[in-house]
């Protein structure tokens, strides 16, 4: 016999007879397992990043409720620290005791009280009018700014004291602003 003008012999003739039914099995064999590949490995990579996506979710929903959970904590650390409301004297009196520490006079006070937004805590804002030497000013208002964590200087308007003897001397308007929580209820006990 001759294959594509060559010469085959007999014994590779019908070798290549034998042969061709199981070629045709091991052909068939490789397709097939080539097509169960492809239909399985479609579905799997679909469900794989459905999994991924999912995990994914799950991660950003963790993190989501792990800062939820850390900022719910440092609320209540600032909550704790807040004073309550009827400590509010007290803190009229340390700054009326620190600028007379300073030689920095304040004729009077005028305080107001707010709501803050969500309600939970009251704004407190303490305005005064003092005068004085400039540096005795400026180390009460560093003082002022530097006494605690949640008082604050909201404004602060400055003029020059005009006069004979006023060379050194200026005025000042402050609003003071802090936050209160309201005082706890007390319990009284029995019915």
């Amino acid at each position: 016999m001759a294959l594509f003008g060559i010469k085959i012999s007999p014994v590779v003739d019908r070798a290549s007879r034998r042969l061709a039914p199981l070629a045709l099995v091991t052909v068939a064999a490789i397709g097939a397992a080539a097509a169960t590949s492809i239909l399985y490995q479609g579905p799997s990579q679909y469900r794989l990043s459905r999994a991924v996506a999912a995990h994914e979710a799950a991660r950003q929903t963790q993190v989501r409720r792990e800062v939820a959970r850390n900022t719910l904590e440092e609320m209540e650390a600032v909550w704790k620290v807040l004073p309550q409301r009827k400590e509010f004297p007290l803190l009229i009196l340390a700054i009326s005791e620190l600028a007379q520490r300073d030689h920095v006079g304040i004729p009077g006070m005028n305080y107001t009280f707010q709501k803050a937004e969500g309600g939970l805590a009251v704004k407190a804002s303490i305005t005064f009018h003092t005068a004085g030497d400039y540096a005795d000013i400026r180390r009460f208002i560093h003082r002022l700014e530097s006494t605690g964590p949640y008082l604050f200087i909201e404004s602060l308007d400055a003029a020059r004291v005009t006069g004979s003897r006023a060379s050194h001397r200026v005025a000042f308007n402050v609003r003071v602003v802090t936050f209160l929580r309201s005082d706890q209820p007390t319990t009284t006990g029995g019915a």
